[in-house]
């Protein structure tokens, strides 16, 4: 499959994009409003520099992944959908539910996939989870997922200074990191919570340092904790039915090095592999119509919703 790639930040330069190529696509172009960077990627990646996104959408590329800015999702996913092509957009999907609710019916209108990289759902310990330890006749009552790392100072470069701007980012730690876990706990469920409740610090300011997000579903509660003020890393998954405590250790993560414990005794590690190879190849999947574990537009409009109902809550309670 040739991708197209708009919005070349850190996390497509060393991890999207090596993983188009380790997983045998091809990146055909990319596009950056900053020409000398522009330049140096397409030269180091072998493909082809566009200056401008509506030159690229006029290419044979398949598929376009969408790295770029929170705030400038709706647009770039917008303008890859109208031009036909599938599109994978990073996390968040968009900052709007709204938004995020045209974009999937838009994907639908023009009959082109739509996905959102929410990487840990390609987590081996989900599957074995899913079809090992949870049954039908003791299902899961509680879930707990906890996305923590300390980086509470940071410098930030030109291309990273929208991390900064409310209005631009949407959140903090949430959007960090909260939003992976909160995907997480939602796959579980397959549905939309009915309830949301949510307290950040510091509580004024949507720029968050830690956020938690309740959740409850018809018949169980999930708790989503993101934090970027906590030292040491504690990126743990724990679910909880009526008869067992089931806890992945470092499961929230880029890479996978995860012990599964069914209660507190140790049964199996899952380590190696690359999440990320593995989140193109179930996109591929996902575009030629195959079964595959990619998180939907639909399950991204899901996320960005349960944003906006904890930002909601919150403003109504301070």
């Amino acid at each position: 499959m040739k991708f197209g790639v708009v919005g070349i930040g850190n996390h497509a330069i060393n991890r999207v994009m090596p993983a188009i190529l380790e997983s045998g696509n091809e990146i055909a172009g990319i596009t950056t409003a900053n020409q000398e960077k522009g330049n140096i990627i397409s030269e180091k990646f072998g493909c082809k520099y566009y200056p401008n996104y509506a030159e690229m959408l006029s290419s044979d590329i398949d598929s376009i992944y969408v790295g770029s800015p929170n705030f400038m999702h709706f647009e770039h996913v917008k303008k890859g959908l109208n031009n036909s092509k599938n599109v994978l957009v990073e996390k968040q999907m968009t900052l709007r539910s709204a938004d995020a609710k045209e974009l999937t019916n838009l994907a639908s209108e023009k009959k082109v996939k739509l996905a959102v990289g929410f990487h840990l759902r390609m987590h081996p310990a989900v599957d074995y989870i899913k079809k090992e330890l949870v049954k039908p006749e003791d299902p899961i009552i509680y879930q707990s997922g906890i996305w923590s790392y300390n980086s509470t100072v940071r410098e930030q470069s030109a291309d990273s200074k929208w991390w900064s701007e409310p209005d631009k980012v949407g959140g903090g730690s949430i959007m960090g990191t909260g939003v992976h876990v909160i995907d997480t706990l939602i796959s579980f469920n397959n549905r939309f919570p009915r309830k949301v409740t949510a307290f950040r610090i510091p509580e004024e300011k949507i720029i968050d340092e830690t956020m938690i997000v309740n959740m409850q579903f018809e018949r169980s509660f999930a708790t989503a904790l993101s934090s970027r003020q906590m030292e040491g890393n504690y990126n743990d998954l724990t679910l909880m039915t009526g008869s067992n405590r089931i806890t992945c250790k470092n499961f929230f993560s880029t890479t996978i090095d995860t012990v599964l414990k069914l209660n507190d005794k140790e049964i199996k590690k899952f380590s190696g592999g690359n999440l990320y190879s593995s989140e193109i190849d179930e996109f591929v999947k996902y575009v030629n119509d195959e079964p595959s574990k990619i998180a939907s537009g639909n399950d991204g409009y899901r996320v960005v919703k349960v944003v906006e109902e904890a930002q909601r809550f919150i403003s109504m309670v301070r």
